[in-house]
């Protein structure tokens, strides 16, 4: 996720907590998407932090050393206060670690969002994913058209359109919701270049959340192993 993110932000505060886990919350300098991931304790193999901390990191430097990590290796994050610490430790248990300055200076912290959504839709990562890789190759504008019976993914360009088309009747939604009975649809436009963030991270979960709302920012909420959760806010375009 951080390497995924180091594409978008410059700098990020890792919020940790003795008892609720890590979370990461932050803006893109325009201000069109907000990223909120968090991991509780409980995912952990083991997990130590005496007092609440904030560690604000450059994430085009941690993403360059993520990039070293095997995908059977382990990773370990240290901090003293002053410098963190990533290590990779190898099923055979060898440590490479890598250590880089905190950046100094106050983390300014995301506010919460408070959002009323009139749909709520349920895909599998995979069928996200799978769409989005097709679609992010097509438009540089992704619509969200939404009906009744379910929701359709736009994208298209001087060649043409292609449109994937969700629903319960065709077992390509798990579960979708309306606010009302009286609800007539809407289309709602994103900038492609902040969803397909998610091209590759919904592979990551088993099953995503989708919540939209007529001219307001889509929440697409990933479910991860462990427990984590991975939110991802993105304001609609202006036509």
């Amino acid at each position: 996720m951080l390497r995924s993110l180091a594409d978008y932000i410059e700098t990020v505060g890792i919020k940790l907590h003795p008892s609720e886990g890590v979370r990461i919350k932050a803006l893109d300098p325009s201000h069109v998407m907000l990223v909120d991931f968090y991991v509780p304790v409980s995912a952990f193999e083991e997990y130590l932090v005496e007092k609440e901390a904030n560690l604000v990191i450059n994430l085009e430097t941690v993403s360059k050393i993520l990039r070293r990590a095997s995908k059977s290796d382990k990773l370990m994050i240290s901090s003293d206060g002053s410098k963190l610490t990533l290590g990779f430790i190898s099923k055979g248990g060898a440590v490479r670690s890598f250590m880089l300055p905190l950046l100094s200076g106050s983390y300014e912290e995301v506010p919460e969002l408070s959002l009323e959504f009139q749909v709520q839709a349920k895909i599998l990562g995979a069928t996200l994913s799978s769409a989005l890789s097709i679609l992010e190759d097509v438009g540089d504008v992704l619509r969200f058209k939404v009906g009744k019976d379910g929701i359709s993914l736009i994208a298209a360009s001087d060649l043409g359109e292609v449109e994937f088309i969700f629903s319960i009747m065709t077992g390509t939604l798990i579960d979708y919701q309306i606010s009302d009975e009286s609800f007539g649809g809407f289309t709602n436009s994103y900038a492609m270049n902040y969803i397909s963030l998610l091209t590759t991270l919904a592979k990551l979960s088993e099953i995503v959340t989708i919540k939209l709302g007529q001219d307001m920012p889509c929440e697409i909420e990933l479910e991860m192993i462990g427990g984590a959760r991975l939110k991802l806010y993105v304001a609609p375009r202006v036509e």
